[in-house]
């Protein structure tokens, strides 16, 4: 009941840090899920861009 409450104190007290906060959620719970299979054939691998090879090797 009290975690309720302190998100609509949130939304009454600051709509765009509530807002930050719901699209974050939403962007957290996409890395989460797993691409189908359509997802991946439209995805095709590339190689690493150059300045990220020394974390690589």
């Amino acid at each position: 009941m009290k975690k309720q409450n302190e998100d609509r104190l949130i939304q009454k007290r600051n709509p765009p840090q509530w807002k930050l906060h719901q699209q974050i959620a939403h962007f957290t719970k996409d890395l989460d899920r797993l691409p189908d299979a359509q997802e991946v054939r439209q995805n095709p691998p590339r190689s690493a861009p150059r300045h990220l090879l020394p974390m690589v090797f």
